[in-house]
């Protein structure tokens, strides 16, 4: 027990470190931006919370799923997004400002779409399911864990806006970049430790221990919602002209998912086989979404999607940040969606500079006409 309150303590530090040097290293400018930028976090809401889910309940129909595959499925893409999106957008430098946004707006509304999704498509794939100990789904489901994480986001987000604000220099946003990146790795350790370690007391099933306890065809099934996911939440944003940072930031929030809080809501639900069933699921879809995601960003930086220059070296943009930089050192920015601001821009400075014309043809018409005054009045006087 106090090995298990300790592990917890220990991810949640890692978890905040993580999350408020990300929210650290964003340009507060760009982030009050991107609060605005309705359309963008609009589809990325779209596709986290209602895409993703329907793809995880029509895949659990047509694969039929054992009860444990897919429920504990349908929780996994109906959880809020995962700890370490804002982490993937910074290391390949997609729209850091929007991830972050994203995964505040998220957060807050998880708190309602997640149990809903989760009664939901749970109920129309399983109808009145009950576990083994009797309980029906949703009170079997640990929430006191889900809002733990949730208010650990939602602090370490407030904290890092706030010391972005309070020091908004390039060294400490250099320096919040490094921890972010510090702490990211640490808890990527940390957990994959902490998984091959667990149920040495017998009373969890050890990952390997799960292999051979899953139907090969399952496996496909658990990976198809993030693939899916990256597809439609690339075309949709695409479409709809968003700028193509923005466009990676949609597609990561959308299928990096807290495979945490379905390991949780497992060891609550099941117990036996059915619990290594459970237990397979976080674990696959968590290979498959940082490996899909991995490979996906390091495509799209390579057909200059990101705002780190494409030809760089791929040890430099992973270590160098590229967030906060003016809108015109992007050397994408002939995408229509990207140019938006910067039209903005020159036209309010087209207007300035006609504005500037008028008057000096205004005054140059007034001091012709004091000038003729003024030789109207000495002839006259002569």
């Amino acid at each position: 027990m106090a090995n298990s309150i300790g592990a917890q303590v220990a991810i949640n530090v890692f978890l905040f470190l993580l999350v408020m040097g990300m929210a650290s290293t964003v340009d507060i400018r760009i982030m009050r931006q991107q609060l605005r930028n309705f359309k963008a976090i609009s589809i990325g809401l779209f596709c986290q919370f209602f895409l993703l889910p329907f793809f995880g309940y029509i895949i659990t129909i047509a694969f039929n799923l054992p009860v444990p595959v897919g429920v504990t499925l349908i929780i996994v893409v109906s959880s809020p997004g995962g700890s370490y999106s804002n982490w993937w957008c910074s290391i390949f430098n997609a729209d850091l400002g929007l991830s972050v946004s994203m995964t505040t707006a998220s957060t807050l509304l998880s708190i309602g779409f997640l149990p809903m999704n989760l009664f939901i498509y749970t109920y129309a794939a399983y109808h009145s399911l009950e576990s083994e100990t009797g309980k029906s789904v949703m009170n079997s489901i640990n929430f006191g864990v889900i809002f733990i994480s949730i208010a650990v986001v939602i602090t370490a987000i407030a904290t890092g806006i706030f010391c972005s604000y309070k020091f908004d220099t390039p060294r400490w946003h250099k320096i919040s970049y490094i921890g972010g990146n510090v702490s990211g790795i640490a808890l990527i350790i940390f957990s994959t430790v902490l998984s091959f370690l667990g149920g040495t007391d017998g009373s969890e099933p050890k990952p390997q221990e799960t292999m051979t306890a899953i139907r090969p065809a399952d496996y496909i099934a658990i990976a198809l919602p993030c693939v899916l996911g990256l597809v439609v939440a690339t075309v949709l944003p695409t479409l709809l002209k968003l700028s193509k940072p923005e466009r990676l930031t949609t597609a990561v929030e959308c299928c990096y998912q807290n495979t945490g809080i379905a390991t949780s809501a497992a060891l609550a639900l099941f117990s036996g086989n059915d619990l290594q069933l459970a237990m397979r699921v976080p674990t696959i879809y968590g290979f498959v979404e940082a490996i899909s995601i991995g490979v996906y960003l390091l495509i799209f930086w390579k057909l200059g999607w990101s705002k780190a220059p494409k030809d760089e070296k791929i040890c430099t943009v992973i270590v160098k940040t590229y967030e906060v930089q003016s809108h015109n050192d992007d050397p994408d920015n002939d995408d229509e969606g990207e140019d938006e601001v910067g039209s903005h821009i020159e036209n309010e400075d087209e207007e300035l500079a006609a504005a500037r014309t008028d008057s000096n043809n205004k005054l140059s018409e007034k001091v012709s006409e004091e000038v003729d005054w003024s030789d109207n009045a000495q002839t006259e006087k002569m």
